[in-house]
């Protein structure tokens, strides 16, 4: 009984170990994409709105996904100004990993 009484005692601070989370680790991360993806969407034309999203960042790789291969080339084609975008954030990142993915447009209101 003894050992139970004192863990019940223990000063606990509950922000720290919100912080320290895995929940709270992910959730950074969705938000870092999340606000990754609003700078996308400000920086390109208004016909690429909502046509790519950004999946996620692996090493030095960011994983984007588009709706067809005319969003891809432009991508492609502004590659190094959108690297140079991502790397105000993320300066480990040096290549852009672009997929076509044909339910992309289905998914997308």
């Amino acid at each position: 009984m003894k050992n139970k009484a004192e863990r019940y005692q223990k000063a606990v601070n509950i922000v720290e170990i919100m912080e320290q989370s895995s929940f709270a680790q992910i959730m950074q991360k969705g938000l870092a994409i999340h606000e990754l993806n609003q700078k996308f969407n400000r920086s390109f034309p208004q016909e690429f709105q909502d046509l790519f999203r950004i999946g996620r960042i692996n090493g030095d790789t960011l994983f984007i996904e588009v709706a067809n291969a005319i969003v891809r080339q432009g991508m492609l084609f502004r590659q190094s100004d959108l690297l140079t975008l991502i790397q105000q954030d993320y300066p480990q990142v040096k290549r852009l990993n672009l997929k076509i993915s044909p339910e992309f447009n289905r998914v997308m209101p």
